[in-house]
């Protein structure tokens, strides 16, 4: 029974020590004259159990690669193989050249840092820094208590870490957790940041109901980007005229590959269009963007042909079209949030692309069919078709039918020779008596401007022909149809307040 027993024991710790516990990593910041300091990493880990481990290197170069525990092959690209013990313990250990917004300033995202073990997603990390100049600060969304999750390998390539003499960091409640601010300078731009901040950062999570916890505002990167726990922003963020909208902007961009779909090679205008059609309804449910502000974006994405402005007319057709089709007890809202609900359903990065992903939602949830509108308008130039009235008749989209303008001959190269050339038979022009061949003395021309005639002083050929004058409107034969987005004439200050908070969802 003893021997038993014992042979129990000891597969039991055989057992425990294939357990590959977590990955360890300490970090050190090393100033470097008149630039960024340089970094020292230290990564703890137990390799795989048949021998051998892959590692992904950082972003950065690295140099001075070492390795304890094993031997290893020279990096092929960002990757090297260690050979080992079955389960060894491994120590690696690297340098490369820190990135920051100044002399001493440390600000990196951890996928440009941190070496990691391929195949282990899952695997919990520790993080600790293990020796920086005195009196400097540290802060990362990997540090100890920052967080009420274990962090893991997955998270690894979205972190953050930061590092300086002048780092300020700014903590501060705010529903639906707590907001930690990292920027350089003085403590009072980080506070302003914060203030900026978290109101975008709660109504974001409010509409995702995204649990309670810790986010990350940190400011000082080259890389604008961000994910569901943090953002990292450029070290002049307070200085841009609206600081908000890069905030909404990207983390909203963002945000959609983790909870929307990964974007299809096709799909990159309709999900540009959804990220800045849901970050401008974010920031209005913050109270960062004037009730007015939302409409002026659309107007201008009305008048745009790209593939983005296109996806956010779209966003705002679907939006009407759920609403009619429903009587009004959904929007496009309740379309997106059914899309991360089935997403979440999936392995992390296996879920469906956002194309299909939003024509099932659409589908089940309003009964809308989303793909002859994907098919027609989230590419090309043409008019995407939108009802004279929306939400309740409190936004137009009246369309006006004009004469298109017609100058009726070549101005810019009549202007540009000063002789009349291109005088096109029976076009305004000419019904004003131009004639090719006319020396140009002055002109009165607004390319594209009907409101405006067009003033020509000539002179025909020969010695002594006198100057004269010809006017005309430039109007053509072909009419031209406009569409104006606006809120309807003579709403009162709260009805247009009322009306913008419709747009917004709300």
């Amino acid at each position: 029974m003893i021997r038993v027993f014992l042979i129990a024991v000891a597969a039991l710790a055989m057992q425990g020590a294939d357990k590959p516990g977590s990955v360890d990593y300490r970090l050190s910041a090393v100033p470097q004259p008149g630039g960024p300091p340089a970094v020292s990493v230290e990564v703890r880990l137990r390799g795989d159990a048949d021998g051998e481990t892959r590692i992904v290197l950082p972003q950065a170069a690295i140099s001075g690669l070492a390795v304890s525990g094993a031997s290893f092959s020279a990096p092929e690209t960002r990757h090297t193989l260690l050979r080992h013990r079955p389960g060894a313990r491994l120590t690696l250990r690297y340098r490369l050249r820190g990135e920051g917004p100044g002399p001493n300033q440390l600000a990196m995202p951890g996928a440009a840092v941190l070496a990691v073990p391929e195949g282990r997603q899952d695997q919990s990390v520790t993080f600790r820094w293990a020796r920086v100049p005195k009196g400097w600060r540290t802060h990362s969304d990997l540090d100890s208590g920052v967080t009420a999750r274990t962090p893991g390998i997955a998270d690894l390539a979205t972190t953050v870490v930061m590092a300086g003499a002048d780092l300020q960091i700014t903590e501060l409640m705010m529903p639906g957790g707590t907001l930690h601010v990292a920027a350089f300078g003085n403590a009072g731009d980080a506070a302003r940041l914060a203030a900026l901040a978290a109101p975008l950062v709660s109504a974001h999570r409010a509409f995702w109901t995204v649990a309670p916890d810790t986010f990350l505002v940190a400011a000082g990167f080259k890389v604008t980007a961000g994910n569901g726990q943090n953002l990292m922003l450029p070290a002049d963020i307070l200085s841009q005229a609206d600081p908000s909208d890069l905030m909404a902007q990207t983390l909203t961009r963002s945000w959609i590959p983790q909870r929307l779909g990964i974007p299809a090679a096709s799909a990159t205008g309709i999900m540009d269009g959804l990220a800045g059609f849901y970050a401008d309804r974010v920031r209005l449910r913050a109270g960062l963007l004037p009730h007015g502000a939302m409409v002026s974006t659309l107007v201008m994405a009305d008048t745009r042909r790209d593939a983005g402005s296109r996806g956010m007319i779209l966003a705002l057709k679907w939006d009407e079209d759920i609403r009619r089709k429903s009587a009004g007890k959904l929007d496009l809202d309740d379309v997106v949030l059914r899309m991360a609900d089935h997403y979440r359903q999936f392995p992390s990065g296996q879920g469906p692309d956002v194309i299909t992903g939003l024509v099932s939602a659409a589908w089940v949830a309003a009964k809308l069919d989303l793909r002859t509108d994907m098919s027609r308008y989230a590419q090309g130039a043409a008019v995407i078709p939108l009802p004279e009235t929306m939400f309740d008749g409190c936004l137009d989209a009246r369309v006006t039918v004009s004469p298109g303008f017609d100058a009726g001959f070549d101005a810019a190269g009549s202007f540009a020779t000063k002789a009349v050339r291109g005088v096109r038979r029976g076009g305004p022009a000419w019904n004003s008596g131009l004639r090719n061949g006319m020396a140009l003395e002055r002109w009165v021309f607004n390319a594209g401007d009907m409101t405006r005639e067009i003033v020509l002083a000539v002179r025909a050929t020969g010695q002594r022909a006198r100057p004269r004058t010809i006017r005309f409107w430039p109007y053509g034969d072909v009419d031209v149809e406009t569409r104006k987005l606006q809120m309807a004439v003579g709403l009162s200050e709260t009805a247009s307040a009322a009306c913008a908070r419709k747009i917004g969802g709300l």
